[in-house]
């Protein structure tokens, strides 16, 4: 997947929310629902996140390998740490508002161009959700998966309120369906706070350079496994998450008496064992071997042998 599509496509859904923020604006200000403003916050952080991630990716683009050799991985996860801590603020906003609901319920109003509002943005979501996880599964870009989850929950919170806001429209004249817009406001703080869990683990994970997964160790454990007979000795195995990419370095020792071109082919051949293995998931690994030095038994043994 180019950098271009990606591009594009966060350019697309930044447009799509920018266009639409200021209709949800007026919708929360004309309907007397706690759950349609909620939403519009919702909505805000959209538009700031997708904001950011466009920024991301277009720095990523003109970013020069030679400067940046192994990409602008953190940066992305420094923008998802962010957007998750503007998030927290909205929260804190949409849950005072929606207990003020609770305790003072009114029956909701003027919600007609909040129900039209909703619905676009729940049709919208949905699309660019699907053409995010798409690009962020092909590229393995923290950002994309990131605005891959925005849209996702933009798209439930979106078509919670949608029939919440329906409901109480139609029967406003039965009191305890007042009580339904709060609730439904407090649906949407529970995306929202699920999405703010995602961006925390991902990228706090990724920002202290998170070793693979169990199922990534056994991997590199089978490729050694069929490489056993190449090496001699096997140090540590240092593996990490660097900006969506994984990285495995390898410590390992080998027969002094082999010669240069011997070692360079058996680290050769072992790293394509190892980048095979992951392949077969679909998984892309970078890997490094380091050259131990010859223990003390082993290189008297060989200049035993090379006297004799």
């Amino acid at each position: 997947m180019s950098a271009s599509s990606s591009q594009k496509l966060s350019f697309q859904a930044l447009c799509f929310v920018a266009v639409l923020f200021p209709f949800y604006v007026l919708a929360a200000a004309l309907a007397n629902s706690a759950a349609v403003l909620t939403d519009m916050l919702a909505t805000s952080f959209d538009l700031t996140s997708l904001a950011a991630c466009y920024l991301v990716l277009r720095i990523s683009a003109r970013s020069k390998a030679h400067r940046f050799a192994y990409g602008l991985g953190k940066l992305e996860n420094l923008a998802e740490l962010m957007i998750a801590v503007l998030q927290v603020v909205l929260v804190i906003v949409a849950t005072a508002r929606a207990v003020m609901g609770l305790l003072h319920p009114e029956p909701v109003s003027g919600a007609g161009l909040g129900l039209l509002v909703t619905a676009v943005a729940v049709t919208g979501n949905v699309y660019l959700h699907i053409q995010a996880r798409r690009m962020a599964r092909v590229a393995r870009s923290p950002v994309l998966a990131a605005q891959a989850r925005v849209h996702l929950v933009s798209a439930c919170s979106s078509g919670a309120v949608f029939c919440v806001t329906l409901v109480t429209s139609t029967f406003s004249g039965v009191s305890w369906i007042a009580y339904l817009d709060p609730a439904a406001s407090f649906v949407v703080i529970g995306f929202m706070i699920f999405n703010i869990y995602e961006m925390l683990t991902n990228s706090l994970g990724s920002l202290l350079d998170q070793a693979i997964g169990e199922a990534g160790q056994l991997r590199i454990l089978k490729a050694l496994t069929r490489c056993f007979d190449d090496f001699e000795e096997l140090g540590d195995i240092r593996t990490r998450s660097h900006g969506g990419r994984m990285m495995v370095e390898l410590h390992l020792g080998f027969d002094p008496a082999w010669s240069v071109e011997r070692a360079r082919a058996a680290v050769a051949d072992l790293t394509l064992k190892v980048k095979e293995e992951f392949a077969e998931v679909g998984d892309e690994v970078d890997v490094a071997v380091v050259l131990m030095p010859p223990t003390p038994r082993t290189f008297a043994g060989t200049l035993a042998q090379d006297a004799a």
